[in-house]
């Protein structure tokens, strides 16, 4: 699937690892399933990048323990209405001070790419046959905003930043 960061489509280094592969990983990056993570990380090697993938129905407080050893954070929207992964990416973000990269996988929606840049998510892994210039536009479709979010931006001018 293609991957976006910021309105444009880049590179997945990442690599998917089932149950049970350990003994097999020769790649660098790989994402494993929070079921997982525990026992992985009792085993893995030091210089392999980890990420973790997390259902929404997870609290993502439960990574706490881990988050120093994590590089990707993926969230899953199980439908497009389903806003936990919003209250997920801004927890890693605020409370767990978590840096790298949040990616949201599932049903996203282009109207949604702004509050997911908003609430902490990096990258947006969207359908093949996704308009990649409705999610570009969607991207940069506004230039100030009136809600605090987790990103430097441009305020608005609103009673909200007044108070």
């Amino acid at each position: 699937m293609p991957l976006l960061k910021e309105g444009q489509i880049i590179t997945d280094p990442w690599n998917l690892v089932g149950t049970g592969n350990q003994q097999t990983i020769s790649e660098r990056r790989v994402v494993i399933s929070f079921e997982e993570l525990a026992n992985f990380l009792e085993n893995a090697d030091p210089s392999i990048d980890i990420g973790v993938s997390l259902k929404s129905e997870t609290d993502a407080e439960l990574l706490k323990p881990y988050i120093t050893k994590l590089k990707l954070v993926v969230l899953n929207f199980p439908v497009f209405r389903d806003g936990r992964p919003f209250s997920q990416a801004r927890k890693l973000r605020e409370m767990l001070k978590f840096n790298g990269e949040i990616r949201a996988t599932g049903n996203v929606l282009p109207d949604q790419y702004q509050f997911l840049h908003r609430t902490g998510f990096s990258t947006v892994e969207v359908a093949e046959t996704a308009d990649i210039a409705l999610w570009h536009k969607a991207f940069h479709q506004f230039t100030e905003s009136y809600q605090p979010s987790i990103v430097s931006e441009v305020r608005g001018k609103g009673l909200r930043w007044q108070i």
